[in-house]
């Protein structure tokens, strides 16, 4: 017997928000760009909050995703990525520097890809890591984010 598995194909633009339902709780803007035959995303990403001094860290995001199934009928998504810090790095300046990451993402999403909950981390400017659990996601309308230079 000869098995043929369906190939995945495309590519296709998510935004979301991550938390931000609390008033003066942090916010995640994410834009991704989803990759279905290795299931990969790639992003940017915009933490901000209504503190003093104010919360904004920008981050080059990568990572995987994968389907989960605890039934036949009950599937979720669940997205795996790292951020780093966007550096502006001059064309032919050679091998730059080592980036250490500055956000972690665990995003668990319906099979619709439109909603779903989070915990994520973030490092601030003081270099101190921060935990956000259990946030909520929500689909937004993708945009180029306003950090980005072209």
């Amino acid at each position: 017997m000869k098995a043929e598995l369906e190939k995945a194909t495309g590519l296709f633009i998510v935004g979301y928000e991550i938390g931000g339902d609390i008033p003066g709780a942090p916010l995640f803007k994410i834009h991704f760009s989803v990759y279905p035959p290795e299931e990969k995303v790639d992003g940017m990403g915009l933490i901000t909050q209504a503190t003093n001094p104010p919360l904004d860290v920008a981050t080059n995001i990568h990572g995987h995703y994968t389907y989960m199934c605890i039934m036949p009928n009950v599937c979720h998504i669940l997205v795996t990525a790292t951020g780093y810090p966007i550096v502006k790095w001059p064309v032919g300046g050679g091998v730059g520097p080592i980036i250490q990451p500055n956000t972690e993402l665990r995003m668990v999403l319906s099979e619709d890809w439109k909603s779903g909950t989070a915990n994520y981390k973030y490092l601030d400017a003081q270099g101190q890591w921060h935990e956000i659990t259990n946030a909520p996601v929500k689909l937004i309308k993708p945009e180029m984010p306003n950090f980005i230079q072209i």
